[in-house]
């Protein structure tokens, strides 16, 4: 059984192939059914058919996977050495009316960042320069990631920079 992944869009130029050799590991060739889920940034290939033990031991693997991938932003973050940079995010301490944003085309939830004009001492407030930060990661997370002792600080600085942290 061959079983070719390619993308929707063939002018992008992209495409995967599955080894067979990988088929018959996984059992997928076996059963000759697979699931294609998307995930946000990768996508997964399960057995179409499986055991309650054939189950359990895809969600072991899908853990080890969810390890190895905590690991690597663990390696990126580096841990925390009291820095004082790592603190628990807070709502945004600016708060615009709505009907500001709502004349600016602003969402309700925008992230905002505050300038300050020396000039004419005011403080200037804008549409924030990245997309995110501390307050988009669920808290449950968050903390566990605090619990190991990753920089939250330094986890900051990446979300905000968008910078690559894993793979080239």
């Amino acid at each position: 059984m061959k079983v070719k992944a390619s993308t929707e869009k063939k002018k992008q130029g992209f495409g995967m192939t599955i080894p067979e050799s990988v088929m018959v590991e996984t059992g997928i060739a076996e059963a000759k059914c697979a699931e294609l889920h998307r995930l946000k940034h990768c996508v997964a290939v399960l057995q179409g058919k499986m055991t309650a033990y054939e189950l359990i031991e895809t969600i072991r693997d899908i853990n080890k996977l969810s390890e190895f991938l905590t690991v690597q932003l663990s390696k990126a973050c580096g841990t925390c050495d009291d820095c004082g940079s790592c603190v628990q995010p807070q709502e945004s301490k600016i708060k615009v009316p709505p009907e500001l944003l709502d004349e600016l085309n602003l969402p309700h939830n925008a992230k905002l960042e505050a300038y300050p004009d020396q000039d004419n001492r005011l403080i200037l407030v804008g549409p924030a320069s990245y997309e995110h930060d501390l307050t988009d990661i669920p808290e449950d997370f968050l903390k566990m990631l605090t619990d190991a002792g990753v920089c939250i600080g330094k986890l900051q600085e990446l979300l905000m920079l968008e910078d690559t942290v894993y793979g080239r």
